[in-house]
C-alpha cells in the first residue's frame, strides 16, 4: 500500500513494448535499474508499468534493441495536477481541506468514558464541563493529570481514573469500588436505629441481629409500628430500668401483605395505519449549530425518525461535523374496539407486568384474586394480591433520658 502511495505521488505511465527484440530492451532495463512492474505479455508485444523519471531514461535503451514504446496510460499526481491545470480553484481548495483537517486536529471533539457504572457518563461529563473541560477544547489545554486527580477528588467511589488524549478524543478510563454501597450503609448501622413496619401485614418470621425484637409470629401490625427497638434497657438487679443502650437495629422480619389492584380501560381506542407514504431529509450538525436540509412532511399525522452519524477520519480523529438523516411516515387514527379476548389479555398483560414489579423488588406472590370483567365498553380487572414479604424499614431510635431508680428516691 505504501509503495503504491509513493509510486502515485511521483506518477507512472503504463506503456506497450513492440519491435525487433523486446527481450534485450528488458535486459538494458535491469541493467539500468530501471524500476518495471506489472509486466505481461501479449503476443509480439509487452506491457508493463514504470515510473515517470524511469521512462525518461528509455530513449537510448530503445535504440539499442530497436523497440517501439507505445503510452497507454498515465497515472499519478503530476498527470492529474497537469490535466487541471486550468482549474485554479480545485488545488486551492485541497490546500484549504488539508488546512482544515489540520486546525481540527488541534481541538478535542469526543470525550469518551470508559468503566463507568453507578457513575453515568452525563454526570461526568457535566462536573467535567464545569470545570471547562468540554468538547471543542484545545489539545494544548488538556491536562491528563489534573482531569485525574479531580475526577478522584469529586467522586469518592472512583478508585483508579486514567486519562489520556488520541488523535481528536480525550478518552478517560475509571474503575469504581463496587463495595462503596454496601460500606455506607454498614456505615450508616452505627447510629442508633429502630425498624418499622413499611406496610401493613401479618408477621411471619423474625430473625434480629442486634436490637430488641417488639413482635412475634401471628401479630398483625399496621404502618409506621415498630418492629425491633434499637433501645435496649439496662436493668438493676430489682428489675429497675437504670438506663439505656442504643443499637442499630438489624433483623429480617416478614410477613404476609396485601396488595389491592384496580385497573379499568375502555374497549374503543384510537389505533394507528400507516399509509405507506414516507419523506425523507438530511441535516449537518456544526459544532453546536443545525443546519436543517429537510422540507416539511405537508402529513396530517406523521412519526419521525432520526439517525446521527459522526463523521471522523480515523478511529480517534473526529471531526465537529455529524451528518444526520430524518424520515417521516404518514399515519392515519381510526377509531376501534377491542374484542373480549383482545382486552382479557390486555388486562392479563398489565397485571403482570405489576406483578413482576412486585417481583423484581424481592416480594413473593402467594395468592392473586385479581378478577377480570368486560361490561359494555369498559374493561375492569380488580381484587387483592397476597404476598410474602420483608417489611422492615430503618428508622432513628427515639433518645431517651436516663431514668431515675425508685430506690434512689427513697434514699433521699
Amino acid at each position: 500500500m505504501l509503495i503504491s502511495f509513493f509510486r502515485y505521488l511521483k506518477g507512472y505511465v503504463r506503456i506497450r513494448l513492440q519491435g525487433y527484440s523486446p527481450e534485450r530492451f528488458l535486459n538494458l532495463c535491469r541493467a539500468r535499474d530501471i524500476e518495471i512492474w506489472d509486466l505481461k505479455s501479449c503476443g509480439l508485444t509487452y506491457e508493463m508499468n514504470l515510473g515517470l523519471r524511469d521512462f525518461r531514461k528509455l530513449k537510448p535503451l530503445r535504440r539499442k534493441a530497436r523497440a517501439h514504446v507505445v503510452i497507454l496510460e498515465r497515472h499519478g499526481l503530476p498527470f492529474f495536477l497537469y490535466r487541471n491545470r486550468n482549474r485554479k480553484m480545485f488545488p486551492a481548495g485541497i490546500l484549504l481541506c488539508a488546512i482544515f483537517l489540520y486546525v481540527m486536529s488541534l481541538y478535542i471533539w469526543n470525550i469518551h468514558i470508559e468503566g463507568n457504572y453507578s457513575r453515568t457518563t452525563d454526570v461526568i461529563l457535566d462536573y467535567l464541563e464545569s470545570e471547562q473541560v468540554v468538547h471543542g477544547m484545545r489539545k494544548s489545554q488538556v491536562d491528563c493529570k489534573e482531569i485525574q486527580s479531580m475526577i478522584r477528588i469529586e467522586f469518592p467511589d472512583i478508585i483508579w481514573v486514567s486519562a489520556e488524549v488520541k488523535g481528536t478524543r480525550l478518552i478517560i478510563r475509571v474503575r469504581e469500588n463496587m463495595d462503596t454501597e454496601v460500606q455506607e450503609d454498614t456505615g450508616g448501622q452505627t447510629e442508633a436505629s429502630d425498624l418499622t413496619a413499611s406496610r401493613p401485614g401479618l408477621i411471619t418470621s423474625v430473625l434480629v441481629r442486634s436490637g430488641k425484637a417488639l413482635v412475634q409470629p401471628g401479630d398483625e401490625v399496621e404502618e409506621g409500628a415498630i418492629l425491633v427497638s434499637g433501645r435496649i434497657d439496662i436493668l438493676s438487679d430489682y428489675g429497675e430500668v437504670l438506663g439505656y443502650q442504643y443499637t442499630a437495629a438489624d433483623a429480617d422480619v416478614y410477613a404476609r401483605t396485601e396488595y389491592e389492584y384496580y385497573d379499568e380501560f375502555l374497549l374503543s381506542h384510537e389505533e394507528r395505519h400507516f399509509t405507506g407514504k414516507k419523506r425523507h431529509g438530511f441535516y449537518l450538525i456544526l459544532g453546536n449549530r443545525r443546519l436543517a436540509f429537510e422540507k416539511k412532511p405537508g402529513f396530517a399525522a406523521y412519526t419521525t425518525l432520526s439517525t446521527e452519524h459522526p463523521l471522523k477520519l480515523t478511529e480517534n480523529f473526529y471531526l465537529p461535523v455529524t451528518l444526520g438523516t430524518i424520515s417521516y411516515e404518514e399515519y392515519e387514527t381510526y377509531m376501534e374496539n377491542y374484542t373480549t379476548e383482545e382486552a382479557r389479555l390486555l388486562a392479563e398483560t398489565d397485571l403482570n407486568e405489576f406483578l413482576e414489579n412486585l417481583i423484581e423488588k424481592g416480594v413473593q406472590i402467594v395468592e392473586n384474586n385479581v378478577k377480570i370483567e368486560v361490561s359494555g365498553n369498559l374493561c375492569r380487572a380488580s381484587g387483592t394480591i397476597a404476598a410474602l414479604e420483608e417489611i422492615s424499614e430503618s428508622v432513628p431510635t427515639e433518645i431517651l433520658e436516663d431514668p431515675v431508680p425508685e430506690s434512689a428516691t427513697e434514699e433521699q
